[in-house]
């Protein structure tokens, strides 16, 4: 029964990666895939490249902006002339004056003469002096140099030095009836400088198809780039060729198959991440969104895509879960990301490096500081496999530009800041992160408290299984501060009988001796029931309670059911009343502790514990436990059950080791 249900949640695991991937499916852009990768100065490995179509040969983003410079420097302002402001300035100067003056005419041709040459406001003629404009006269237009024109002052000089420097006359301010003629019109020009840049082409000439473009091991010189980057472009935008479904096809099968590899891979190393729905819905979840979104930037801006934390996800992964699938399923996500960022190859190396620095700068840490030295350590990263890239590609940093480095150093921001959302993913998915096993790990919260002043014993006995089970996974591979934390609450069902557990029996005397074996079998069991009630109670996580549940497994009471069947050895059906509930342990990290568990506390029965009783002692139960089946269910392998038989002798070793007898 227990395969066929199995099997249902795989199946229902396959059914979340299909859906995740028609979702990211739905959300790729259009359009085909350039089949070469190839970088200015290195060479062309691939086959002759000849032109499959005609394409024009595009100018590059440097030659349009020097191009669009010209354009601008060569661009003119233009002013309207206002040819009424002579007749208006000489009627209010002939009001004041009258023209009978013997002087009038002699102003009245310089008024025209200034007007008509154009006097500009002062701030325009110093913003504008060392260029031309372009002065409008109805439906034509003059380019003149601003320094032909006259301001204010200079028109005053000009008719002083023509006029009143031989008709002096101290009744009359000249000043007021020079003002300035030509309007600056910002509509026009900006009309005209636009038709000027819009009028640039953005190619430069056409290669014909059949058009032999490059030879095998050519160097990709700088014409030979901006020829291969306009035919991708041109590829990608309207030759991706062949059958559109059979593109649909190629894009889907591209998707399946990284999904497709990540969920074999936990499926061979951690199978319970498939079976958990709350585990599986956050994982598919996390990495379609970051998918999607990388999709979706590619068709705004490509370098963009340089500031989106992806190193979050194996964080958030590793934090939760593990590292190993974090970097699986880190990898594949880059990788299908990959197929369609422009340069993939970089995209994929600079990734790559800052995912595997971001999982094992960040494993498992216990100080606060390390996400930020994490952050910075991504943004160094990144920016060593770009400075390598470039100048492995280009051999020199002389267009190095910051704006990448900028993309870098918000994408470090970015994971400092999601990475605090990881007390949101534990509320609503019943995770457990670092920070919260580093809380759990406390001494001093209120259960283990509870737990020193009940039962003294078992306190002393879960710190050192706990200090015992840490320094085995720590060697064999796994989470040790979960084990730590899970081992600090494997006993707390204790508090409920202390006394009929032999840590607790300072005097020796037992309880169980007045009791029959089924009852003292029965409180003993019942110390798994109540310890998982108990942490239900204080809102421990389930990662915690795990480590109650399968502590014992499924093993027998051994010492109560064999006193029973000595007394009642006609009983068939015995063994159910003394076999702890389980389940078995589902991890290497609740082997670790029901090792640990059993063998510290046997190590307590031994009357004089020397190195050869504790050897024997730790052999005896570990081989005992693995043959019964207890650890089948886990992923722990022959060679780390040796290695954690070696750790726990000498753990057992250094705690009883004033009483070990050295031989002379």
């Amino acid at each position: 029964m227990s395969r066929k249900i199995n099997i249902l949640q795989y199946r229902k695991a396959l059914i979340f990666f299909f859906i995740a991937s028609v979702v990211i499916l739905f959300f790729m852009p259009g359009g085909g895939k350039f089949g070469y990768e190839f970088n200015q100065g290195e060479l062309w490995l691939y086959d002759e490249l000849n032109a499959p179509f005609d394409f024009p040969v595009y100018k590059s983003e440097a030659e349009l902006q020097e191009e669009h410079a010209r354009v601008l420097k060569r661009s003119l302002n233009y002013f309207i002339l206002d040819s009424s402001a002579v007749t208006r300035q000489l009627t209010l100067l002939k009001e004041k004056t009258g023209s009978d003056n013997k002087w009038f005419s002699l102003l009245q041709d310089s008024f025209i003469t200034l007007y008509n040459r154009g006097i500009i406001d002062a701030s325009k003629f110093t913003e504008l002096k060392d260029k031309s404009i372009a002065i409008v006269r109805g439906n034509t237009y003059e380019e003149i140099p601003v320094s032909e024109l006259f301001t204010q002052n200079s028109a005053y000089d000009y008719i002083f030095n023509a006029v009143f420097q031989y008709y002096y006359t101290d009744n009359i301010n000249l000043a007021q009836f020079i003002v300035p003629n030509l309007v600056f019109d910002e509509t026009l020009t900006s009309k005209i400088r636009h038709k000027n840049l819009d009028a640039i082409l953005p190619t430069e000439g056409m290669i014909s198809e059949g058009t032999k473009i490059i030879s095998h091991s050519e160097q990709i010189t700088p014409e030979a780039f901006k020829i291969l980057s306009s035919l991708k472009k041109e590829y990608e935008k309207s030759h991706a060729g062949g059958n559109r479904f059979l593109t649909i096809l190629g894009r889907l099968l591209l998707i399946f198959g990284c999904m497709g590899c990540i969920f074999a891979l936990l499926l061979t190393f951690r199978r319970t991440m498939l079976v958990e729905n709350k585990c599986l819905i956050f994982i598919v979840i996390l990495q379609t969104v970051f998918i999607v979104v990388a999709l979706q930037i590619l068709k705004v801006h490509p370098n963009l895509i340089y500031a989106i934390p992806f190193t979050i996800v194996p964080i958030y992964i590793s934090s939760f879960f593990y590292s190993r699938p974090a970097i699986y399923m880190y990898f594949f996500m880059i990788l299908l990301i990959g197929s369609f960022v422009p340069a993939s190859f970089e995209f994929v190396l600079i990734n790559s490096m800052a995912g595997v620095t971001a999982v094992i700068g960040f494993k498992k840490s216990y100080e606060r500081g390390e996400l930020f030295f994490t952050g910075l350590l991504i943004l160094l990263v990144s920016m060593i496999g770009y400075v390598s890239l470039k100048l492995l590609h280009e051999g020199s940093l002389a267009d190095f530009s910051w704006y990448v480095p900028l993309l870098f150093l918000i994408n470090s921001l970015l994971v400092i800041i999601l990475y605090q959302f990881t007390f949101l993913f534990e509320r609503l998915f019943g995770f457990v992160s670092i920070s919260r096993l580093v809380e759990l790990a406390n001494t001093n919260r209120k259960l283990f408290r509870d737990l020193a002043e009940t039962a003294p014993g078992t306190a002393q006995h879960v710190m050192q299984v706990a200090n015992i089970a840490e320094a085995v996974i720590s060697e064999i591979g796994g989470d040790p501060l979960l084990v730590r934390a899970g081992a600090m609450y494997h006993d707390i069902g204790k508090m409920k009988n202390p006394a009929f557990f032999v840590e607790n029996q300072p005097s020796g005397i037992s309880p169980h001796d007045k009791i029959s074996p089924e009852e003292s079998a029965r409180i003993i069991i019942e110390h798994v029931v109540y310890g998982v009630e108990l942490a239900h109670k204080h809102h421990l996580p389930n990662a915690i309670i795990d480590f109650i549940k399968t502590h014992h497994g499924k093993s027998l009471v051994y010492f109560f059911y064999k006193k029973y069947i000595d007394e009642h050895p006609d009983d068939q059906d015995a063994a159910e009343k003394f076999t702890y509930p389980g389940p078995n342990p589902s991890t290497k990290e609740m082997v670790v502790v029901m090792m640990a568990d059993s063998c510290e506390a046997a190590s307590r029965s031994l009357a004089h514990p020397d190195e050869v009783k504790l050897n024997e002692l730790v052999d005896k139960i570990i081989d005992r436990q693995h043959s019964d089946g207890l650890y089948n269910d886990s992923n722990i392998t022959l060679k780390e059950i040796n290695a954690a038989k070696s750790i726990i002798k000498n753990k057992l070793k250094n705690i009883y080791h004033s009483r070990i007898e050295y031989p002379s």
